[in-house]
């Protein structure tokens, strides 16, 4: 019993010698790379904007979002008229149509700390309603699977591919708009400046610069640990359960995918 008694507490010496303690990261919004820093300078983040974007997975990234801020009492922007989601759809944001924030009163000058949800890509008008310097985030998808997912979930899979198929003979054809680049629509680009080359790139390019952090579905989990080093997170604030999942897929043809 004793050399046993020896043995383990031998093993538990190592062990405590040679592991490596887990290093604590945070990520500096100074620069562009994800650096580590001292736990002593990393501060959660409480002030956040995620643009929701559909068929992204972005409903179960929409949850962590709540989770969080119901567990510290923050206050969220939810729309009034929306009494399923709160989500801000087709209309403009103001302040006639949200909730007050928690303490205050509508119409007031009082702030909010996260909104999430689906609204209108408009940063100096988003900005207006958060309290200072809000992380920005997003979620893409891969073209193809997020047009499947997309026309196949809302029921007008034929009227897109109509449109894909009118497309192909004249790119300036009208059509279903749901089937033109409809990721970067919800950025704010209007369906005819999706036809201009040009006005794309330069707002894929600003976009870059104006998000904090893009997650990428396909690397879901990768991305939220990126997004817990950004807003200073623990690991249990990531957790999720995966929302709004279709039991099935239509396959996508390479045909499709080029297309």
């Amino acid at each position: 019993i004793l050399m046993s008694l020896l043995l383990i507490a031998t093993i538990f010496t190592w062990y405590s010698l040679f592991t490596p303690k887990p290093l604590p990261v945070n990520v500096s919004r100074d620069s562009r790379w994800f650096t580590t820093q001292p736990a002593s300078t990393c501060q959660r983040a409480e002030n956040m904007v995620f643009i929701k974007t559909h068929k992204t997975g972005s409903t179960s990234l929409h949850c962590i979002f709540c989770r969080y801020g119901y567990a510290n009492k923050l206050s969220f922007v939810f729309s009034t008229r929306n009494t399923i989601n709160g989500h801000i759809r087709k209309e403009n944001l103001n302040q006639s149509i949200i909730l007050p924030p928690i303490g205050g009163i509508v119409n007031s000058s009082s702030k909010y700390n996260i909104l999430t949800g689906h609204v209108s890509y408009k940063r100096e008008t988003i900005n207006s309603f958060m309290e200072a310097n809000p992380i920005y985030v997003t979620i893409l998808r891969e073209p193809a699977a997020q047009v499947e997912s997309h026309m196949n979930f809302f029921r007008h899979r034929k009227q897109v591919m109509a449109s894909m198929q009118a497309f192909l003979k004249n790119p300036r054809t009208p059509g279903d708009a749901e089937s033109r680049n409809n990721q970067l629509r919800e950025f704010g680009l209007s369906f005819e400046s999706t036809l201009n080359e040009t006005t794309v790139n330069e707002t894929i390019m600003r976009l870059d610069q104006e998000f904090d952090l893009v997650l990428i579905l396909e690397y879901f989990d990768e991305s939220l640990i990126l997004l817990k080093n950004l807003l200073c997170w623990g690991f249990e604030n990531i957790q999720y359960l995966a929302q709004n999942q279709r039991t099935t897929r239509e396959t996508i043809t390479d045909t499709f995918r080029h297309n």
